[in-house]
């Protein structure tokens, strides 16, 4: 999936500038537009990723949202995967009350590694709620633009604009939701979902940036939205749809704390008063890490056609939620899940259904024993996932323009789709096991390289 002729052609041009490439990356980041929810030091090499394999990834993740909307109307048919999804009365309510959409995961990050030893694509994890980098990755990728065209060039090459990099495709995706669900006012108002004091930059950002393109966007408390005469209100302005920008953790310790606060909105949206987005389905039930096990699951195999079990076997590690006195079949032999992660703790990373900045994520290689078995302990009473260690492909970042320093690190490859519908790439860089902003990584944009004349093209066709 990398593109390693294009990412020595751009390392080896960047590095050639000496001293000058520090002045121009810091008079970029300067220019540009706020790009950051936490600081990192900006990476100006791009990863690079090979312009022969985009569509066959595109149709790939894809058909992985057609397969998570599968699992949610097993979610909706099947009580007994209710039962494994295992959420509370209120959010299962939820999760079964109509949204008047024809999908449910309108927007997605879907998180991956280019995985060893042959680079690839493994997905990890998908970020079905409100996942970050909507706005922000293409910021990126446009200052990123700027610093690699004229290496890029000197080899005949040129940078293929993807959907994410033109206009403002998540807007466009909301306004185009908005009419989808019957919406009727021409000039809709958003309402951006973040707690009082609480909002992250690109939501502050994203608020600011959609006003001045021409809908009226506000950043509000979803416990300060009112709903009466049919609809929805912040103060005295009417709200016709919200992205609702709290991560599910922190979306839930709200509801729980405020246990008036959900049914409140699920029987408004039920009303018709708001469209809110992503639908609470993709919320609750694409978003836990247990979808990642169950569409592994052999007692659920029924409710997924062959082609959507193959591109699972494909694409995803294998995944079991901790279970007491589970049994399972690994490698051809059945097994005691419980002694599987004991035996071999460096071969397994455990996943909370729901967690924020890797914060639930604990992974065997990276763990003293007596924590392990911990962590097992809480996986069974809690119903967490077993996930196989996926070990990634490490891609040389440059850390220091000043000098030219390239280190080795840790990649994903993060795929966004929105509307069911591929739109473009991110990535982040680590030397830690979490390749996390938040656990000492970085950002890093992510491009696509052809012949001049093609990228013009595709460019232009795109």
């Amino acid at each position: 999936m990398i593109d390693w002729h294009a990412a020595a052609t751009v390392l080896a041009g960047l590095t050639a500038e000496g001293a000058g490439l520090a002045r121009r990356v810091s008079a970029a980041v300067a220019a540009a537009p706020r790009f950051q929810n936490k600081a990192f030091d900006l990476a100006p090499a791009p990863l690079m990723v090979r312009a022969d394999r985009v569509e066959a990834h595109a149709r790939d993740l894809e058909a992985y949202v057609a397969l998570l909307e599968s699992a949610v109307e097993a979610y909706r048919a099947d009580p007994e995967v209710r039962a494994y999804i295992a959420l509370d009365p209120a959010e299962e309510a939820a999760s079964l009350a109509p949204h008047h959409l024809p999908s449910t995961v309108r927007v997605c990050r879907i998180d991956g590694y280019p995985a060893l030893p042959d680079g690839r694509v493994v997905v990890l994890e998908n970020n079905a709620d409100s996942p970050a980098g909507t706005m922000f990755t293409g910021r990126i990728n446009a200052v990123i633009d700027d610093l690699v065209e004229a290496p890029l060039a000197a080899a005949g090459l040129g940078i293929c604009k993807l959907p994410l990099d033109k206009g403002a495709p998540l807007l466009e995706r909301f306004l185009e939701d908005y009419r989808l669900w019957g919406g009727t006012n021409p000039d809709p108002v958003l309402a951006v979902l973040q707690e009082d004091g609480k909002a992250n930059v690109e939501s502050v950002e994203m608020a600011a940036a959609y006003t001045a393109l021409g809908t009226r966007t506000l950043v509000v408390d979803p416990r300060a939205v009112e709903f009466r005469d049919g609809a929805a209100w912040a103060g005295d302005t009417r709200i016709d749809l919200c992205w609702n920008k709290i991560n599910t953790v922190y979306w839930r310790r709200l509801t729980a704390d405020h246990p008036d606060l959900l049914p409140r909105w699920v029987a408004a949206i039920e009303a018709r008063a708001i469209l809110h987005l992503n639908p609470f389905p993709a919320r609750y039930v694409a978003e836990s890490k247990r979808t990642l096990a169950l569409v592994r699951e052999p007692r659920f195999a029924h409710h997924f056609t062959e082609d959507e079990r193959a591109l699972a076997e494909r694409l995803l590690p294998w995944a079991s939620k901790l279970e007491p006195g589970k049994q399972v079949l690994f490698e051809g032999t059945a097994r005691d899940l419980r002694d599987l992660l004991m035996e071999r703790p460096q071969d397994w990373v455990l996943k909370e259904p729901y967690d924020i900045r890797g914060d639930g994520v604990t992974i065997g290689r990276d763990t003293d024993h007596v924590t392990w078995i911990a962590k097992i302990e809480q996986g069974f009473a809690e119903g967490n996932i077993a996930q196989r260690y996926v070990p990634p492909l490490t891609y040389p970042i440059l850390t220091d323009p000043a000098t030219g320093t390239c280190v080795p690190m840790k990649v994903s490859l993060d795929t966004f789709v929105f509307g069911g519908r591929f739109i473009g790439f991110g990535a982040k860089a680590s030397n830690n096991e979490r390749v996390n902003v938040f656990q000492g990584g970085r950002k890093l944009a992510v491009r696509v390289a052809e012949p001049r004349r093609a990228a013009g093209l595709a460019s232009d066709a795109a």
